[in-house]
């Protein structure tokens, strides 16, 4: 079974299964039942739902993420739950680990991670974007600050980027000199920068909101020790496919401003080059009809910002 196969499978869409429901009563303790639950949207990989739990005459909310069956994810998973346990008392707004069956022993063979729920939500849509924009801003600059241990990071090893002799310019490219000069930059050593501590998937979908605040942060599979342009430089590309350049230029300015140093540019252009053409259903996926997505206009909103960062390069 392919990602391709299960995503098209209709899993995302299927209920959590009885055995599933029976498991998460038994983690949240004797006496406790599912009284109801409700899919999230966005999730692409995962199918992640919002249970409500009764016990003791008192209902709570928890967050249950599932993989399907048949692919060969329990090292992904285990590792999201130890990266939980790393940020666990950081001071960031994430997720306590409730229970977890790695294996799917007890859930029908779907692997499975209980969380508490975060309050918010996914925010796509702001009326004031700078002040969204200054909120990200800051809570990156808050995940940098933190000393925790995460591996270094490898660039070519640690991300799904193609090889620096693989890159491919793509075929909707308005200047595909500006991708060509991008990639022959990644030819270069990559150069030596401060190591901080990362998420490694820094998106605005996995940033919740409640009340103009940043709530939560989530989806932590992916954290390293290394150039905090990675995680800026991967919020910039999605704000750009998204939105603009004029917001990915925003971050970066806000970003520089709030933590007092300037972000590399190198770093920031092998983020940016994490695009292809495929990227357009992903994010489709992820945002989840939360806005309107303009996929004609991805590539070229993304080739301004490559450009941009090329001449803070050179």
């Amino acid at each position: 079974m392919t990602d391709d196969d299960w995503r098209d499978s209709g899993f995302r869409e299927r209920r959590p299964s009885a055995e599933t429901l029976a498991w998460v009563a038994a983690s949240m303790g004797r006496g406790s039942r599912i009284v109801g639950y409700r899919r999230l949207t966005g999730g692409v990989c995962s199918a992640v739902n919002r249970l409500t739990v009764e016990r003791r005459g008192v209902r709570t909310f928890v967050v249950l993420r599932q993989y399907p069956a048949g692919l060969d994810l329990q090292e992904t998973l285990e590792k999201e739950i130890a990266n939980l346990g790393v940020v666990a008392g950081s001071g960031l707004p994430v997720p306590e680990v409730l229970g977890a069956d790695v294996g799917g022993a007890s859930t029908g063979g779907a692997p499975a991670l209980l969380m508490s729920r975060l309050p918010g939500h996914v925010h796509l849509t702001p009326d004031e974007p700078r002040s969204w924009l200054t909120r990200i801003a800051e809570i990156a600059v808050q995940l940098h600050s933190l000393d925790l241990p995460a591996k270094t990071f490898r660039p070519w090893k640690d991300s799904w980027i193609a090889p620096r002799d693989g890159f491919r310019v793509p075929g909707d490219a308005q200047k595909p000199a500006v991708w060509k000069a991008a990639f022959s930059a990644m030819a270069l050593q990559p150069p030596k920068d401060t190591a901080v501590f990362l998420h490694g998937d820094f998106l605005p979908v996995n940033l919740l909101w409640s009340r103009g605040r940043i709530t939560g942060l989530t989806d932590w599979n992916s954290i390293y020790r290394g150039s905090r342009a990675v995680d800026v430089g991967q919020c910039r590309r999605y704000l750009a496919t998204l939105y603009s350049p004029e917001w990915a230029e925003q971050l970066r300015t806000l970003y520089e401003s709030i933590a007092g140093v300037t972000l590399h540019p190198w770093w920031d252009l092998y983020a940016l080059l994490h695009y292809d053409e495929t990227g357009s259903k992903w994010i489709r996926g992820q945002v989840a009809g939360r806005r309107p997505v303009d996929t004609p206009g991805m590539t070229p909103r993304v080739e301004q910002t490559i450009q941009a960062a090329l001449q803070r390069l050179n």
